[in-house]
C-alpha cells in the first residue's frame, strides 16, 4: 500500500471517529475550523499544546476533530502557504519599503506574513466548517437510515 493511500485512510479514520462522537455537528465542525485556523498560523508546533488546553477547557470542543485538523494542514501543505501568506500580506499592506535587512525589514516582512496567514486561516476555517458540518450531518443521517433499515428488516422477519 502506498504512502498516499495510508495517509488517506488515516485521515478518513480520524474523520469517521469524529463524526461518530457525542458532539453536535456544530461542535464537530467548529472544533475542526478552530483547529484549521490555529494550525494555519505559524506557531512552530505550539498549536498542538493550545489544542490540549482547549479540549481541557471546554467539553464542547471535539478532541478528535480539533486534532484531525493537524492532518489536513501538515508540513507538505504548510510550506507553500508561507509564500501565499507573504503574497497576500503584501497585497493587503503593500510592499516592504526598506531594503536594509535590519529589524525594520524583518518586522515589515513578519507583519505581512502574519496578515496573510490570518486571511488564509479565516478562509480555510470557514470552508472547513461548512464542509465538515455537511459531512457530519450526512454521515449521521446515513447512519440513522441504516439503523432504521436494519430494524425494519428485523421487524418484518418476525
Amino acid at each position: 500500500m502506498g504512502r498516499v493511500s495510508r495517509y488517506r485512510q488515516r485521515v478518513y479514520a480520524e474523520f469517521e471517529a469524529a463524526f461518530a462522537e457525542q458532539h453536535t455537528p456544530h461542535q464537530v465542525a467548529g472544533s475542526f475550523s478552530i483547529g484549521v485556523f490555529v494550525t494555519t498560523l505559524p506557531s512552530l508546533g505550539l498549536g498542538l499544546v493550545f489544542f490540549l488546553f482547549l479540549t481541557r477547557l471546554s467539553d464542547r470542543i471535539s478532541p478528535i476533530a480539533i486534532f484531525s485538523s493537524a492532518l489536513v494542514i501538515n508540513p507538505l501543505v504548510k510550506a507553500p502557504m508561507f509564500v501565499a501568506a507573504f503574497w497576500i500580506g503584501t497585497r493587503l499592506l503593500g510592499p516592504t519599503e526598506t531594503a536594509s535587512g535590519g529589524f525594520a525589514e524583518a518586522t515589515a516582512v513578519a507583519t505581512r506574513m502574519i496578515s496573510g496567514f490570518v486571511v488564509i486561516g479565516v478562509a480555510i476555517a470557514a470552508a472547513g466548517y461548512v464542509v465538515v458540518y455537511v459531512l457530519v450531518t450526512q454521515y449521521r443521517k446515513r447512519d440513522v437510515e441504516l439503523v432504521e433499515e436494519i430494524l425494519d428488516d428485523e421487524l418484518l422477519a418476525e
